[in-house]
Order: structure tokens, then C-alpha cells, then sequence
């Protein structure tokens, strides 16, 4: 048996171990996880099917569409893939708890990259299947392809996924040994949102006006479908050798697994060489980096000044709690991978024509995209904002101690929570409303949910986090995962969804005829005074519970 075999069977092992730890879950949890799952691809395969049929209805330019999607579907897949093995390759291979284990037993570096290439594979991947399911049910109920249709999906994901995963870890391995420091490292980030800036000005610039007295092509209302149709891109080959293999064309698709399967074992070897190569002096470098951030100078101290008009307890701790955030890349890269992609899809709206649909779709759209931001907000609250107080740790019993009242220590938190989550949320909103060109009624109104949701969310994260506070664990993960993590998600998607869809259900009656102007006028009224008093409600009361509950704790 060789070393990654071994290496590989212990950590199924150590999976198959886990479920012990699930069966040891809150039921609460486990059904609602399950029930939010189940819910997911059945609302992603009526999604994609109700996707098909509407391009289906468009004619000629909806079936060339049709033929290329799937190449289209794979490279935006590929690309997801590549980002997400970058985010999870550094921690799995750099940052691991077992590497010093590893390094220290007859395991060659080659073996260990190897075998953590794999493991951050299967981390990077979960996801995949969970788009990919849905979307390859619908497209094959659609085209009625058959079961078989399914299969070799299924046979042509797995060196997918290892592939796009490979090239990730090939990004990490060289980034980390060979990234610029000090101040080169400062000038690399300075240009890179100059950089992001430009490139959106650029696509701005040749976003598409139907006005325009310009040739009609496919590829102008359908971005990204010239490169997805390269006969050199692996998303290509996938895509072609899936459908050959379903139109019974086994030589062409067997082809093109071939090219795929040597192209993705040729990566693995790519990545052992580099990772035999630059491993050791690479992990040697970020143990080094991490010995010194623990002496590194304060962040931020230009804050002080800044903040000399709140309390200095307060004051304390909120500027704790932000350099937390920033000194630690698994968080702030995150939020900035989700918010990032919103805005860059915010930001080509006009490349997609939505701004030339009519009012009914872009009525749609924008609140489509309300629940969107919405959705990450309430994620990134459960994720960062709920296990704020948890995650101060036995070091508690100081605060409890102190002369400050605990009431203004939850306060605190929800005010850092709110000038984080607040004003992302509405410039997103206000960029959406601008590429739109909706009603300015629409806009505020976006506008406005967008506010309520955020100050919502805010309030029950760190609320329902002071209730259920868990001082014995340090893993933000285990947390969140907690019956109150569970009931805080619970509690923001519930919410969310109550303040939406009444506003998305008026507009939709009002574009239908079925309301008079008068009568809309009056259940917009009523509709916000709902979202207020809701948000109140909300926000208010487990900020009261919470300060109550921590008010009445020994220490």
C-alpha cells in the first residue's frame, strides 16, 4: 500500500468516525439542515427547468444557446472550482494541525502535498455536486437525454474536479513561496482594486445598448460563450464528451475522458513536483510569518483618534474585535469573496440587457437581487457576528468583572456588526438600482429592505449569541453549528423572507393590473410599516434578552 493510499484511508477512517459526532447533533438541527438541503436542489431543478423552457421559447438564438450551455455551465464551474481550491488549498495545506505529525514519520514532502492536494479536492468540491445535481437533472429531463445522461456526468466530474482543484493548489503552492513582502506585498494590494476598477470601468464601457446600431451576435448577449466553446478549454471537453457519450458517439467521447483523465494526471504531477520543491521552505514561511504576527505592530492605530468620542470601553472592544477580523485571512477573505463576486455581478447587469427588459422583470430582478445580498448577510451574521462573544473564551470572567455594564458590551457588538453589514448592503442595492434603471420607488424600497434585514440580522446574531453563550469552545465552526447558531440561521432566513416577498408580491399584482394605483399606494404603506415594526421587534428584543441573560451569569 503506498504512502497517499494510507494516508487517504485514515482520514475515511477518521469521516467514518465523525458520524458519531452527528448522531450526538441537536434533532432540531439535523432536520432543518436536511429540510434546508432537500429544499435547495428541488428549488434549483424548478429553477433550471423554468430556465430551459424560457430559452426554448426564444426560437433560434434560445436552442444555440441551449447547445452551448453546458459548456458554459462547466467553465463558470471550473472557475468557482479554482477559486475555492485556492481559499481552502492554503489552510488545508499550509495551515493543517497534522503537518508537523506528517513531517516527522517516513512520509516524503511529494506524498503529503499529494495527499493534502486530494483532501483540499474534497473540501473545495462539496459544493459541486450540490449545483451540479439539480442542473444536470433538469438539462437531461429537458432534452430527454436519459439516465445514462447522468452516469457519464458523473464519469467526467471526478478529473474535473481534480483538475480545477490541481490548478488552485498550483496557485497556492507558488503565491506562498514566491509572494512579494513588506512593501512590494503593500503596492500588490494597492493595485489590485485599481486593477478590479478598471476592468468594470472596461466592461461599463462595452456593455451592450440595444439603441446601438451594432451587429447582433450570440456571444454579445451571452458572455463568457467564446472562451466556453474553445476546443482547448477542459470545461469544453467535459461538456462535448458527455453529450457524445449520450448520442452513442463512444469513440469521440472516450476521447475526450482520455485527454481529460492524462491532462488531470499530468497536474497531479505538476503539483508533487512543485509541492517536493517549494513545501518545506514554503511551511517553514508561514510558521515564520505566524510566530512574528504575534509581535506585530497594532493595526489600525489611527482609530484611536478616530473613536475618541465613544467611551474607551467600548471603544476597547470594537477595535478588538476588528483587528481579530483583519489579522485573520479565513475571514475577511470570505466576505470579500462573497461580497465581491455580488458587485461584479451587480456591476454587468447592462452586459446581460436586464436594464432593457421591461418594468415587470426588472421589478423581479431587483428583488431577486434583494434577496440575494440578503441571503449573504444573513449567512456572514451567523458566521462572524453570532460567535463574537462566544469566542472570547475563558478570558470572559474579565468583562464580567469589570465596571462596565454588560448591556453596553452587547451594544458595542451590535454596532460594530451593523457598520459592517450596513453599508456593504446598500451600496450593493444602490449599484443594482443604478445598472437596473428602476423606479426610484423600486430602488428605495431595495433600498430600505436591504437596511431593515442588515440591522435584523445584526440584532439577532448578537442577541440569541449572548443567550446561548458557549465559552468552552475556540472553533468559531463548532459555534455556529450549535442549536443557536441553528435557530439564529432559522430565525434571519424567516425573517428575510417575511419582509421580501410581501413588497415582491405587491409589485407583481400592481404590474398584473390587478391593483389600482391608489390601493398600491396604501399597501406599500402597510407593507413597510409591517417591515419596521418587524425590525424592531427583531432587533430590539433579543439585544434585551441578551444583555439580561450575560447581567445575571456568575463570574
Amino acid at each position: 500500500m503506498s504512502i497517499t493510499t494510507g494516508l487517504i484511508r485514515k482520514s475515511w477512517w477518521r469521516f467514518r468516525n465523525s458520524g458519531r459526532l452527528l448522531r450526538a447533533q441537536s434533532p432540531f438541527k439535523v432536520f432543518f439542515v436536511s429540510l434546508f438541503a432537500l429544499g435547495f436542489e428541488v428549488g434549483l431543478y424548478l429553477l433550471f427547468l423554468d430556465g430551459f423552457r424560457f430559452l426554448d421559447q426564444l426560437g433560434g438564438a434560445g436552442r444555440l444557446i441551449l447547445n452551448h450551455l453546458f459548456a458554459l455551465f462547466f467553465m463558470g464551474m471550473g472557475a468557482m472550482l479554482v477559486m475555492s481550491g485556492i481559499v481552502t488549498g492554503y489552510s488545508t495545506i499550509f495551515r493543517s494541525d497534522e503537518i508537523p505529525f506528517l513531517l516527522t514519520h517516513p512520509f516524503t514532502v511529494s506524498r503529503i502535498v499529494v495527499y493534502k492536494y486530494y483532501q483540499s479536492t474534497l473540501f473545495a468540491s462539496w459544493s459541486f455536486g450540490f449545483v451540479v445535481i439539480p442542473f444536470v437533472a433538469a438539462y437531461g429531463v429537458f432534452l430527454d437525454l436519459g439516465p445514462l445522461f447522468a452516469v457519464w456526468t458523473f464519469l467526467f466530474s471526478i478529473p474535473f474536479l481534480l483538475l480545477c482543484a490541481g490548478i488552485g493548489s498550483i496557485v497556492v503552492l507558488l503565491l506562498v513561496r514566491w509572494s512579494p513582502t513588506g512593501r512590494a506585498l503593500k503596492w500588490l494590494c494597492a493595485a489590485i482594486p485599481l486593477v478590479g476598477a478598471l476592468l468594470i470601468w472596461s466592461l461599463w464601457q462595452d456593455a451592450y445598448d440595444p439603441d446601438a446600431n451594432v451587429q447582433f451576435t450570440l456571444s454579445r448577449i451571452v458572455p463568457g460563450l467564446r472562451p466556453a466553446t474553445n476546443k482547448l478549454i477542459p470545461s469544453w471537453w467535459v461538456a462535448a464528451g458527455i453529450l457524445a457519450l449520450t448520442r452513442g458517439e463512444l469513440v469521440r467521447g472516450g476521447m475526450l475522458w482520455l485527454v481529460l483523465t492524462t491532462t488531470t494526471a499530468m497536474l497531479v504531477m505538476v503539483v508533487e513536483w512543485i509541492g517536493s520543491a517549494t513545501f518545506v521552505a514554503s511551511w517553514r514561511r508561514v510558521l515564520g510569518n505566524m510566530r512574528r504576527g504575534r509581535h506585530a505592530p497594532v493595526l489600525f492605530p489611527f482609530a484611536e483618534r478616530l473613536l475618541r468620542g465613544i467611551g474607551a470601553d467600548v471603544r476597547a472592544v470594537a477595535l478588538k474585535d476588528v483587528r481579530i477580523f483583519f489579522r485573520d485571512p479565513t475571514q475577511w477573505s470570505q466576505t470579500l469573496i462573497f461580497f465581491g463576486l455580488l458587485a461584479l455581478y451587480f456591476s454587468n447587469l447592462r452586459n446581460f440587457r436586464y436594464h432593457a427588459l421591461p418594468d415587470a422583470w426588472r421589478n423581479t430582478i431587483t428583488f431577486l437581487n434583494v434577496f440575494s445580498v440578503s441571503a449573504v448577510v444573513c449567512s456572514l451574521g451567523s458566521r462572524f457576528a453570532y460567535p463574537q462573544l462566544s469566542l472570547e473564551g475563558q478570558g470572559f470572567w474579565v468583562l464580567g468583572l469589570s465596571p462596565v455594564k454588560m448591556s453596553r458590551i452587547v451594544r458595542a457588538k451590535f454596532a460594530l456588526a451593523v457598520m459592517a453589514l450596513l453599508p456593504i448592503s446598500v451600496a450593493l442595492m444602490l449599484l443594482s438600482g443604478a445598472m437596473l434603471r428602476a423606479d426610484w420607488t423600486v430602488r428605495l424600497l431595495a433600498v430600505g429592505l436591504s437596511a431593515c434585514i442588515s440591522l435584523a440580522v445584526a440584532g439577532l446574531s448578537i442577541g440569541l449569541g449572548s443567550i446561548f453563550l458557549d465559552l468552552r469552545s475556540r472553533n468559531p465552526a463548532a459555534i455556529v453549528s450549535s442549536f443557536g447558531g441553528t435557530l439564529n440561521l432559522v430565525l434571519s432566513l424567516g425573517f428575510m423572507l417575511l419582509t421580501i416577498v410581501p413588497f415582491g408580491l405587491l409589485f407583481h399584482v400592481r404590474i398584473s393590473g390587478l391593483l389600482s394605483p391608489a390601493g398600491m399606494v396604501r399597501s406599500v404603506a402597510v407593507a413597510s410599516a409591517w417591515t419596521l415594526t418587524l425590525t424592531a421587534i427583531t432587533t430590539i428584543i433579543p439585544l434585551r434578552l441578551g444583555a439580561r441573560s450575560l447581567a445575571m451569569r456568575d463570574y
